[in-house]
């Protein structure tokens, strides 16, 4: 019984562990998302740059020309920064999520301990049930032997 209590109790801590380990993993993994949307975002906004550069070409306009050759600028900056930024949290997450399962398995091997536990006590409970019955069994069997005294010592 008390080995069964600690190993509910290992399983509680195992579970809060994995699941701050989940929490982990699941913001890690939107951080990776939110760089590489990012990413894409700013592919569109050098083709967008590029594409007012032509038309202030067309048009003649300094200020649009000047205003995209700062986009493009700004674009390929981020170009430089996003794919090591999202590389380290790849790693990341790689890690955290390796932590994850090694909690996740922590907590299955505790719970496996914990069924065990719980078998256990499950047939230590039936053989006491059951050695209760055959002793009652025993005691209904046995003839009750009764004091009769006999009328030939009496004369």
């Amino acid at each position: 019984m008390a080995a069964s209590q600690n190993l509910r109790r290992l399983r509680s801590i195992r579970e809060a562990e994995e699941n701050q380990r989940r929490t982990q993993m699941e913001s890690s993994l939107a951080k990776l998302r939110f760089l590489q949307n990012a990413l894409e975002d700013n592919f569109g906004r050098e083709r967008r740059a590029r594409a007012l550069i032509a038309s202030s070409i067309r048009s003649g306009e300094q200020v649009d020309r000047i205003a995209a050759l700062q986009e493009i600028t700004a674009a390929e900056r981020l170009m430089t920064v996003l794919p090591a930024r999202i590389a380290a949290v790849e790693t990341d997450v790689a890690l955290i999520r390796q932590e994850f399962l090694a909690k996740r398995i922590e907590r299955r091997q505790v719970e496996s301990l914990l069924e065990a536990a719980r078998a256990r006590e499950v047939v230590e409970a039936n053989r006491k049930s059951q050695s209760a019955l055959d002793e009652w069994h025993l005691s209904e069997r046995t003839p009750k032997r009764k004091f009769v005294r006999s009328n030939a010592s009496e004369v």
